[in-house]
């Protein structure tokens, strides 16, 4: 979410709109309706034994039971799914069964990137994920070299792991990598072979069984010969260059995927979307924010070189209007696309004509005031007024002793603002943008003292790399290296409030991420290490019997609400 705060940044909004836009899948696919079908069955391979099969429409696939069960996403799938949805499925299932790889391209937002997900877990496949940014180097992809004990070995990166093991490997942001990174991916996904730097070497699965009729398994070992599971497949995530900025793919390396262009949902399918989001918000209301996002996605609004509503962002305004009745349609849409800030003159004449084409009042009345926070144990329960009229909502909170700020001197319109803040607060992260001088850093600390947030501050700056970000190379005293986790991912982990101050600073290719971090509060680390939410952790301990100590075995920490 998005709170405008004065004058422009531009910068910042292009960052943030890459980083918060959401939503984006169309149609596409076979006609007709898609039903998603699960039914357990009998075994269909002499070796392995599957527990059940998956069928959409007409195209069915064997589920079976992953090795590593943490590594299967969780909480991605509802129970029922758009159409629109089941076809983008329908379509990657089609392409598994076939061993193709596959490449999702579309607008910026996490959808084609959760529709990865949804398809792992429906599949209960493991997945292997990396975000590719301008950073990423070979050794980010194939193997590592790392020292202990005054010895040097190899460590194996996800492309490596992903194919030895028959997990799917998720790459997104193609569009960022530079282009000799990419290339050594192409023997991998044409032929399934790469040469390691350790010496092995990386065969598929069809010439190893052949080997193996005249040679035996040592013999094979003593080549250094390793087999590619047959399983292995890639799913690419990226966007159309050059209608956004970025590096195209060299036709060679484009001609290994299967494509599939993801557009965004239709309007009756988002606007039962918000319903569900919003059981409580007025329908006409809803509908009114659904068409003004929808024509700003239309090829006229993009002539005028308007940028993209971030139109999955919509229910998270559901969700407000849905605890606030009364709240401000136009203030609300002014956080998602705060156009007073990052357009000039006529782009703001050409979204104000189209507010009022949808009877959308431009003059915002008076705001929400705080009346009361009932801090309780990681949460808290804000009371808000607007004229008579008492909303309640609930929000995460810190768990440290918070207090009023006696330096912070209160206005009308920092009461307002922080009242704002909280509302976003309720549903998403947020960013407030405004001149040198304003009062963000202020409002934020007044914000950590209302909530009893311990503030972990982080500088971004021009030359910040994502290894900046997330994990930075370090040498021990005794010359092993280590990785050294950044204070944004202890934030992550103590549940601290990350205040990133620069956003506009910082090159967007490695800003890009902490994706997964903004829009599903997961993150996978240079070291394997992964974060995950804590409604996932839980679920994944509960279903599969695990405690703790098994988790960082595996390498799968909690993440715990880090707000940014």
């Amino acid at each position: 979410m998005r709170l405008p705060l004065g004058m422009s940044a531009d910068r910042s909004l292009r960052r943030l709109r890459n980083l918060n836009s959401l939503l984006w899948v169309g149609k596409g696919g076979s006609p007709g309706t898609a039903v998603l079908r699960i039914e357990p069955c009998r075994a269909c391979s002499k070796t392995i034994k599957d527990t059940g099969r998956v069928s959409i429409g007409d195209i069915s696939i064997a589920v079976l039971p992953p090795k590593n069960p943490a590594l299967v996403p969780k909480q991605y799938l509802s129970e029922k799914l758009p159409q629109s949805l089941l076809q983008h499925l329908r379509w990657i299932m089609q392409k598994d069964q076939l061993g193709q790889d596959v490449f999702l391209i579309g607008g910026p937002g996490p959808l084609r990137r959760q529709l990865a997900m949804m398809y792992l877990e429906l599949t209960k496949r493991e997945g292997e994920y990396v975000c590719l940014s301008r950073d990423t180097t070979e050794s980010d992809l194939k193997q590592r070299r790392e020292i202990q004990g005054e010895s040097a070995f190899y460590v194996d990166q996800s492309a490596v792991r992903a194919a030895i093991n028959g997990h799917i490997l998720i790459l997104e942001g193609i569009e960022k990598a530079e282009r000799n990174v990419l290339p050594i991916l192409n023997n991998l996904l044409e032929n399934r072979e790469m040469q390691l730097e350790d010496g092995r070497f990386l065969l598929a699965a069809q010439r190893y069984d052949k080997l193996l009729l005249d040679h035996t398994k040592e013999e094979l070992d003593s080549l250094k010969l390793v087999r590619v599971n047959e399983r292995f497949r890639v799913i690419a995530l990226g966007l159309p260059v050059p209608s956004y900025q970025g590096n195209p793919l060299d036709p060679p390396l484009r001609s290994r995927f299967q494509a599939r262009d993801v557009n965004p949902l239709p309007f009756n399918e988002t606007l039962e979307l918000l319903q569900e989001c919003g059981p409580q918000a007025d329908v006409e209301r809803l509908n009114q924010m659904l068409m003004f996002a929808s024509t700003m996605l239309t090829s006229e609004s993009t002539s005028l070189g308007l940028p993209d509503f971030p139109i999955t962002n919509l229910p998270e305004l559901a969700k407000i209007l849905n605890v606030m009745p009364g709240a401000d349609i136009h203030s609300l849409l002014q956080r998602l696309y705060p156009y007073n800030v990052m357009l000039g003159k006529e782009g703001q004449t050409a979204v104000q004509g189209t507010l009022k084409r949808f009877d959308v009042p431009l003059s915002r009345d008076e705001g929400y005031l705080i009346q009361s926070v009932d801090r309780q144990i990681d949460s808290a329960m804000v009371s808000l007024v607007k004229g008579r009229k008492t909303s309640k909502l609930k929000v995460a909170a810190g768990s440290s002793s918070g207090g009023n700020d006696s330096k912070f001197i209160s206005t009308a319109y920092h009461d307002s603002f922080m009242a704002d803040m909280l509302t976003s607060h309720h549903v998403k992260d947020f960013c407030i943008i405004g001149p040198r001088g304003c009062g963000k850093s202020a409002l934020m600390k007044k914000f950590a003292a209302l909530l009893g947030y311990h503030v972990e501050p982080i500088m971004l700056y021009q030359d910040m790399t994502s290894r900046d970000l997330l994990q930075q190379r370090t040498t021990l005293s005794n010359g092993d290296t280590a990785w050294r986790l950044s204070p944004l991912v202890t934030a992550a982990m103590e549940g601290s409030l990350a205040v990133l101050d620069g956003v506009h600073r910082i090159n967007a290719g490695s800003f890009s991420v902490l994706q997964r971090l903004v829009h599903e509060r997961e993150l996978q680390l240079f070291d394997g290490t992964r974060l995950v939410g804590k409604d996932r952790y839980e679920l994944i301990k509960s279903e599969h019997n695990l405690n703790d100590e098994d988790m960082k075995e595996r390498q799968v920490l909690q993440c715990f609400c880090s707000w940014i």
